[in-house]
């Protein structure tokens, strides 16, 4: 038997299909900027939104939380947040700076957790620039069972553009590890994420021609001066 869908349903189920496709896509409109990104593979991190010139992700993880915990063995925790930044006319992106912060918690003498991953830029058709997420401190700090407290811990990454940039495809790649070899704990989680972004003005072919016809009368006069002396 041959199944026919009327014109109707047929526009219908388009219509469904479009709205769900353009909802994914998620702007945010910056300061002289703006970042484009699917909102259905934002993973642990959470909506992000817009703080003067940074991007901020203020819900982390959500419950249980962007965390990696274990009594036993290893654990690891990951996710990548991507998207696309454009400059506005007249400006460009000449840098990248991510700051993070959480807490962590190791009992045992050989228990250990660790921060890691990696901040990607890849404008079109040129190579990416990356920057390792690394620690501002060792998390060597520990607690025990009985007067157990978490220690703060902080990590940063930046990329600094040889040539600023008008567009890029930017990645957050976050990993979280805990370690206890044997008897003991590790805990450790993300609670801020922020990508502060450095833009720069570009000068408009009106403002050069400005500049260079005040040149060309600076030394006309000096020109003048210089004749009517000899």
């Amino acid at each position: 038997m041959a199944f026919k869908f009327k014109p109707l349903a047929a526009a219908v189920l388009f219509a469904a299909f479009s709205v769900q496709a353009f909802a994914a896509t998620k702007t945010l409109d910056g300061d002289h900027f703006t970042i484009t990104y699917d909102e259905a593979v934002i993973g642990l991190f959470g909506a992000p939104s817009l703080v003067n010139s940074s991007l901020v992700f203020g819900n982390i993880g959500g419950s249980p939380g962007f965390a990696a915990q274990t009594a036993s063995g290893i654990k690891f925790t990951n996710s990548t947040f991507a998207f696309t930044i454009t400059a506005d006319q007249g400006y460009k992106l000449s840098g990248f700076n991510l700051f993070e912060a959480g807490d962590y918690a190791v009992i045992g003498g050989d228990s250990a957790v660790l921060v890691g991953g990696q901040l990607r830029v890849k404008p079109v058709g040129v190579s990416a620039m990356t920057s390792q997420i690394t620690a501002t401190a060792p998390l060597s700090a520990k607690t025990s069972f009985l007067s157990y407290a978490t220690t703060d811990w902080e990590a940063h990454a930046s990329v600094v553009p040889a040539t600023a940039l008008t567009s890029a495809t930017v990645s957050i790649e976050n990993i979280l590890g805990a370690y206890v070899p044997a008897a003991g704990y590790a805990f450790i989680e993300k609670k801020n994420v922020e990508l502060g972004f450095m833009l720069s003005a570009v000068p408009e072919p009106e403002s050069y021609a400005m500049l260079l016809a005040g040149l060309g009368m600076m030394m006309t006069v000096v020109s003048r001066r210089r004749n009517k002396r000899s």
